[in-house]
């Protein structure tokens, strides 16, 4: 999760990550070749979308599938990888090759670029297969790889999904969180207008819709929910995704080493945990979910990890760090109405 071996980015943000650079330039062997590596990922520049789109995550597990072709020892490539990856969705997951839809691009990311193939299931993007063939640097300009690499990457939480048809990913992936936050909150999911809301949820991508109201119309419009009944039942359901992905997501990086702060990646971290605070202040949850109870929900999603991750090792300062972060952030508007009267008041006397 910690990037410790770049000086370039503070977390890992894809599987490839773990392997640049020093697989990439044989430097190093990877620890097998081809292998398969499930790496939990963060990203913080979707939260807009989390909660709502069934899509979107801060923190995600990447099944990532790893090649490494030598100068003198050729494993597999691009052909061989598209049928690998053909044949495990219509053969292992049992799609049908006429819902499946390939797109050829381009990806670039940790000073390498290649063609890459994406996979859509209905619509639904479920993998990427890159086929990393050269090194970039900042003027623009690239060096051919001596190592021709494949770094497929497979969101888990959307196979989940695909796969049960439920009417949102968050339900597959947070389960014993999600019932564990649902009882002690006392709310509950309108499941049958989430069934009828799931197909449309992504037109609600807020980097990709020009007019949200307009949408969130033609969307109540489709499935016969009025807006104000469809927002009410979606919003308070979204606030419930977004708590539950934001603490694992602070989970995963926290027990890995890095601590909240108010520069760098521990700056996303602070800022995820302050949104959730936030949340649950906004709805008046606090009163139903006290600190002692809020830090179950870690526990909560230890328990929906273990399967992939397997077990935690303990972290004996977890809880503290939590409740230090919950009380800074409690007090931030008063320290910053001092320091504000501070300088009103060495103004004046100026």
């Amino acid at each position: 999760m910690v990037a410790r071996w770049r000086n370039d980015v503070d977390y890992v943000a894809a599987g490839i990550y773990c392997f640049q650079p020093y697989c990439v330039t044989g430097e190093l062997d990877p620890p097998a070749n081809p292998l398969i590596c499930p790496q939990f990922c963060v990203r913080f520049n979707d939260l807009d979308n989390i909660g709502l789109t069934g899509r979107h995550y801060s923190g995600f597990i990447m099944m990532g599938i790893q090649v490494f072709n030598y100068p003198d020892k050729y494993v597999f490539f691009k052909d061989e990888c598209v049928e690998f990856n053909f044949r495990w969705l219509t053969e292992e997951l049992g799609i049908e090759p006429d819902e499946i839809t390939f797109i050829e691009d381009v990806w670039a990311g940790g000073g390498n670029l290649g063609p890459s193939i994406e996979y859509f299931v209905r619509g639904l993007e479920v993998g990427n297969m890159v086929f990393m063939q050269y090194k970039t640097f900042h003027d623009g300009s690239r060096e051919e790889l001596a190592i021709k690499i494949i770094d497929t990457g497979i969101g888990l939480e959307r196979i989940a999904w695909l796969y049960n048809g439920t009417p949102t990913s968050y339900v597959d992936t947070f389960q014993n969180a999600l019932t564990y936050l649902t009882g002690k909150l006392g709310v509950e999911i309108k499941s049958d207008i989430w069934e009828k809301f799931g197909p449309y949820s992504s037109q609600l991508n807020i980097d990709e819709v020009d007019d949200i109201e307009a949408t969130w119309a033609r969307i109540s419009k489709e499935i016969g929910v009025e807006t104000p009944a469809l927002k009410h039942a979606i919003t308070q359901a979204k606030d419930l995704y977004i708590i539950l992905d934001h603490t694992r997501s602070v989970l995963m990086t926290i027990t890995d080493g890095s601590l909240p702060a108010n520069v760098g990646g521990g700056g996303n971290v602070r800022n995820i945990l302050r949104r959730v605070f936030s949340i649950l202040e906004k709805n008046d949850w606090w009163k139903k979910l006290p600190m002692e109870d809020f830090l179950t929900v870690f526990q909560m999603h230890k328990k929906d990890l273990e399967g992939v991750i397997g077990a935690f090792q303990e972290y004996k300062s977890f809880d503290d760090i939590i409740k230090v972060e919950w009380d800074r952030w409690k007090n931030t508007d008063e320290v910053q109405r001092k320091n504000l009267e501070k300088l009103l008041k060495q103004r004046k006397n100026g």
